[in-house]
């Protein structure tokens, strides 16, 4: 199921499966932002990654001397959420932890997520809540994909407000584990295109001065992205197919090649006291 909300400006859609976004249109400049699925590409559209971001080594964790096993890219992308509230302008959804989930991930929770109009400004806020009795751990992160016209699969970029000095997240062979990191330069804009996705297969970077982003496309028009407190800062696509990038914003990351497999001395995981609560934001506005 598809629900919508819209302004003057604005005719945003998600999906009940997996909460996450399937339109952003913008009426003013009479065009789809949000990237639609290719026959001969990525079949998605947006992830809200919940509880763990990517992959785990070998798909298994341990907690409490049990093995567990999560799917890429954690658990929501997987199951239906329902409509909580909605209005005119705003709609939110609610994932809630179930006999299904706790086989794969064994820990209380509800997820949800909140989007926002404001005049030409979609907001898109994510909630954990730890409804159990004990701290949990947990990754999250948002998987949007943006259209491009066939030429701009190079010749985009990323705009950023100051000149800021970036750390490089090295992944390995595969792009699938981190290895390390190392300095990506500084500077002022992050250029987007095939090449890079082949060469880095996921470019994730970290730096102070990442809280506003732009996409610059090569037809000129712009995508302004601002966030709340990211930690690492993400572009992907398929190296060969696809006209789309998508921009993802994670507060962690995937499993390290010589990773624990106790899942609570993972190292970049968020712990959540019981009965606390956890939010992320973000926002996405065309011009």
């Amino acid at each position: 199921m598809e629900h919508f909300i819209e302004n003057e400006y604005l005719r945003v859609g998600c999906k009940s499966l997996g909460g996450c976004l399937c339109s952003i249109y913008d009426k003013v400049s009479d065009e789809e932002l949000l990237y639609q699925p290719e026959p001969d590409s990525w079949q998605g559209q947006d992830i809200a990654i919940f509880p763990f971001v990517a992959r785990l080594k070998g798909k298994t964790y341990i907690y409490k001397g049990k093995e567990y096993s999560l799917k890429n890219h954690g658990l929501c992308r997987y199951y239906e959420f329902t409509l909580v509230e909605q209005s005119a302008t705003s709609m939110r959804l609610r994932f809630q932890s179930n006999d299904d989930t706790m086989k794969e991930y064994p820990f209380p929770f509800s997820f949800e997520v909140n989007y926002r109009l404001e005049n030409k400004k979609l907001i898109v806020s994510y909630g954990v809540h730890n409804t159990g009795e004990e701290m949990i751990p947990f990754g999250l992160g948002a998987h949007p994909a943006f259209r491009l016209d066939p030429d701009e699969n190079n010749g985009s970029y990323i705009a950023l407000d100051k000149k800021t000095k970036l750390t490089r997240i090295v992944f390995d062979e595969k792009g699938e584990f981190v290895r390390g990191e190392e300095p990506y330069g500084e500077m002022e804009q992050i250029r987007y295109g095939k090449d890079i996705i082949k060469a880095y297969q996921t470019l994730c970077v970290y730096g102070d001065g990442l809280n506003h982003v732009t996409l610059c496309r090569r037809n000129g028009k712009k995508i302004d992205f601002h966030y709340e407190d990211i930690h690492y800062f993400v572009l992907w696509s398929f190296p060969e197919t696809g006209n789309f990038v998508a921009i993802e914003p994670w507060m962690s990351l995937p499993d390290y090649e010589d990773c624990d497999p106790d899942i609570l001395k993972k190292k970049t995981l968020i712990h959540l006291d019981a009965g606390d609560a956890y939010h992320f934001s973000y926002s996405i506005s065309p011009r």
